[in-house]
């Protein structure tokens, strides 16, 4: 007759063991040195370690950080040319507890180059060399690596204008492409390929890309700013971007109804690249393929709009970092 009650005794004991959180745990570390044990958010199930490093006349600096990341993100290399510095970025992904913790006497050392593996272009808007045509010749340091071209704009009201070129070296996401996404404010753009040279030539941009047809609705910001019914407008989709995406999702300021529409690549209707992109979580995103089918239903009376008008950029070297970690993600250096 006791014997029914023994299952629920177990299960029982059972709960009482379950700890209240299953949180992933991490290593936090800032570019100061200082770390400590980070508990992730919910929806962050990785942890990451992101290398910066700069090279100049025999000279090396490296910058390490370390904390949680959400799950889209992707292991990533990138290198570069700009002035007499080459940049490195390299960023790793793990899943288990405090994986990414620093190894003990491991000292930093600049990745040396010790076979000849794939030949690229290479150039920066940080010193205008991508503008002008001052192509350098960037060896790189993988054979997983590919020639790469990567281009950012954004010139949202009430931020500053964003626009950049880079070329070099790189593994990622998205590879070999092309991916991109544009609408009225933003156009990032990738685009890879593994012959010598093979990214050479003038620097891409948006309005010398050919119209395809398509047309889509364009804001980004929630209901009531940057996404209202008198903010969104239509813009013309340009070269492979022929698909209307919608995103919606929680921003890196906390807003939980942050939107994101315009035209996008195929590739962009998965939620790694607007995740990496727009600094968004808790993502849903969708596409189309009608002229104007992603509007909402509550916008009637959107406005015409056209695509942004990208000119040239004066960055500091800081500046060129933020963007390039914008390019790979948003939040490559610091989420």
């Amino acid at each position: 007759m006791g014997r029914p009650l023994l299952l629920p005794l177990l299960l029982l004991s059972v709960q009482t063991c379950i700890p209240g959180s299953w949180s992933l745990q991490c290593m936090l570390c800032w570019r100061t040195g200082k770390c400590q044990v980070e508990e992730c958010a919910g929806d962050q199930d990785l942890c990451r370690t992101t290398i910066l490093r700069i090279w100049e006349g025999g000279e090396e600096l490296e910058v390490v950080e370390r904390g949680c990341a959400h799950p889209e993100k992707r292991n990533r290399t990138m290198s570069y040319r700009t002035g007499m510095q080459i940049i490195t970025l390299t960023e790793t992904l793990c899943g288990t507890d405090l994986c990414n913790r620093p190894i003990p006497g491991r000292p930093p050392t600049f990745p040396r180059i010790r076979s000849r593996y794939l030949e690229c272009v290479s150039c920066a808007s940080s010193d205008l060399s991508c503008e002008r045509g001052w192509d350098q010749s960037l060896q790189c340091r993988s054979p997983t690596e590919q020639c790469v071209e990567v281009v950012t704009h954004r010139s949202l009201e009430g931020s500053p204008r964003d626009e950049h070129h880079t070329r070099g070296c790189g593994k990622l996401p998205g590879c070999p492409g092309p991916t991109g996404f544009h609408n009225n404010h933003t156009f990032h753009f990738l685009q890879c390929c593994n012959t010598t040279k093979c990214n050479a030539g003038p620097v891409l941009e948006l309005q010398n890309l050919p119209l395809n047809g398509l047309e889509c609705y364009s804001c980004e910001g929630n209901s009531t700013h940057g996404c209202s019914s008198e903010e969104t407008s239509l813009t013309a989709c340009r070269g492979s971007m022929n698909q209307c995406l919608e995103a919606t999702g929680t921003n890196g300021l906390g807003d939980p109804s942050y939107t994101v529409r315009g035209c996008a690549t195929p590739s962009w209707c998965q939620s790694l690249h607007v995740a990496e992109a727009f600094s968004l979580t808790h993502l849903n995103v969708s596409c189309c393929t009608g002229n104007g089918c992603n509007l909402p239903a509550q916008d009637r009376q959107p406005r015409m709009g056209s695509a942004p008008r990208p000119g040239p950029a004066h960055l500091s070297l800081t500046a060129t970092l933020l963007i390039t970690a914008r390019l790979w993600g948003g939040t490559l250096l610091w989420t």
